[in-house]
């Protein structure tokens, strides 16, 4: 998520200079069929040249998934050319991965379930690493080169500062999985995308509809930023707009490829969908004696990185355990985390603590205090060796539905081995309170957003005409489950 501030201005400022390019409308398939017909299997007839007849139907299987097409150019309904779309082979289509930034697994299964997006098998569910923001996320999912920090913006401790900001963001210096995209739109929108998110979402996916017809390789992959705007500013219900709006541009590629196009669709994290407020931390942290500065000098000095608006922060000090003691306090927070020497000890309010060690791959959750992350159930159930480790992949099934999904390896991972420079500290917050830049916050309304470790955060999704995937994943398994699919490296560009 940008910035703001001078960032925002300067998007708005172009804005204002010159209008969109790209802000015709390619996407045109029908939202809605002309008849529908449910016997002996469903059936749906579009009118896709408008002259009042039908020329283009789309049949159910069993299974309610559309796995036939047939064309009628004449619209005299004899002798349609009939396309099953399962028996083209992946080898012989081309490949258009469309990523949105910022979508719920469960407003995507719900919307399925009702009948939507059924070219695809059903949506499965992928955990996010944490914090579940958008740099670290696509990292796992491309597998590609960790990025430097959560963010734009981070504590560079080597140069004992914070790093970064809306210059670093607009350079794509966090970034490096850019150049895998071959659809993302200039930088400088993506700050507009949280003020105008509809304009923005308009142009991206009918420039990336153009540049998919322009291209000639078989895969093509596009990302889609203001997906977040739109579910920033308006929750759930703006996903499933968006959601909508991506399922005429897959009907119309399937209609106009005549089924040679397999279509994945993914998101990179969840989204909280719940309207937030700023939380107070800087007051808090002052009240507790804490010095707020850019570079640590004293031992009571804390670096407190605002970016974007998020259910997370990222704190920097040179002594982290006195510090989580005293955030975890806040009103607002929900779990706080720091390393300590190989592990990570997390602590909830309440005094309530826990360490997390790593040995072999298998994790080990030794309570303190209480039951921080509320695994003491789950745990109960699953089998563990004699060193009372867990096998991540049991973890992984065991907490996939858990108020936080697969938190062991999420955490021990947030502060060990997902980004060059990690925080000191990450704060994890409840779904009512954000933190990040004042100078953004002023322009952006938060229906809701996303960062923390809970699931509504962290369970996103994928989705894919090719095949079913597997129901619960992690989002670095996505490349490896995707060849398994595919039968080729994915993505193509890595």
């Amino acid at each position: 998520m940008p910035a703001g501030g001078p960032f925002l201005a300067l998007g708005l400022l172009l804005l204002a200079a010159a209008p969109m390019p790209g802000c015709r409308k390619p996407v045109f398939f029908p939202l809605e069929p002309i008849e529908t017909f449910q016997q002996p299997l469903p059936m749906s007839a579009y009118d896709t040249d408008g002259d009042g007849r039908a020329d283009y139907f789309t049949f159910s299987n069993e299974a309610g998934r559309t796995d036939r097409v047939a064309y009628d150019p004449t619209g005299s309904g004899t002798n349609p050319q009939i396309v099953q779309l399962d028996a083209l082979p992946f080898a012989q289509c081309r490949h258009l991965v469309i990523v949105l930034d910022g979508v719920g697994y469960n407003v995507v299964k719900d919307l399925y379930d009702a009948g939507h997006l059924r070219l695809f098998h059903p949506p499965s569910r992928v955990i996010a690493p944490y914090p579940t923001l958008t740099d670290p996320c696509l990292e796992d999912l491309l597998g590609y080169v960790p990025v430097k920090g959560f963010e734009a913006a981070y504590y560079d401790h080597r140069a004992g500062r914070i790093a970064g900001g809306a210059g670093a963001y607009l350079r794509g210096e966090n970034t490096p999985y850019n150049r895998l995209l071959h659809y993302r739109a200039n930088m400088i929108l993506d700050a507009i995308a949280y003020v105008l998110p509809w304009q923005v979402f308009g142009k991206e996916i009918n420039d990336s509809k153009r540049l998919f017809d322009r291209r000639k390789t078989q895969e093509v992959l596009a990302y889609y930023v203001s997906s977040a705007g739109v579910g920033t500013s308006r929750g759930a219900e703006g996903h499933r707009r968006c959601l909508q709006k991506v399922e005429q541009l897959v009907n119309q590629v399937v209609w106009e490829t005549r089924g040679l196009t397999k279509v994945t669709l993914l998101a990179d994290h969840g989204h909280s969908y719940t309207p937030a407020k700023r939380i107070p931390l800087e007051t808090h942290l002052k009240r507790r004696g804490w010095r707020l500065t850019e570079r640590l000098r004293r031992p009571r000095d804390v670096a407190y990185v605002r970016f974007g608006l998020e259910t997370y922060a990222a704190l920097s000090t040179e002594r982290p355990a006195d510090l989580a003691r005293d955030v975890v306090d806040c009103r607002g927070v929900e779990l706080v985390s720091h390393a300590v020497k190989d592990g990570v000890l997390v602590r909830a309010p309440g005094d309530a603590s826990a360490v997390i060690t790593r040995k072999n791959g298998r994790f080990r959750y030794e309570s303190r205090a209480g039951d921080p992350l509320k695994l003491r159930g789950i745990l109960a159930k699953l089998p563990a060796d004699g060193e009372g480790t867990y096998d991540a992949d049991d973890l992984l099934k065991a907490t996939a539905r858990h108020v936080y999904p697969a938190p062991l390896q999420r955490l021990w991972r947030a502060h060990f081995a997902l980004v060059e420079d990690p925080a000191d500290v990450i704060v994890s917050l409840a779904d009512e309170s954000y933190s990040g830049s004042r100078g953004f916050a002023r322009f952006a309304k938060v229906a809701s957003t996303h960062g923390g470790l809970n699931h509504r955060n962290s369970t996103s999704f994928i989705m894919s005409t090719a095949g079913p995937l597997p129901d619960v994943m992690r989002a670095r398994d996505v490349p490896k489950n995707m060849k398994k699919l595919t039968g080729a490296d994915w993505p193509r560009g890595r």
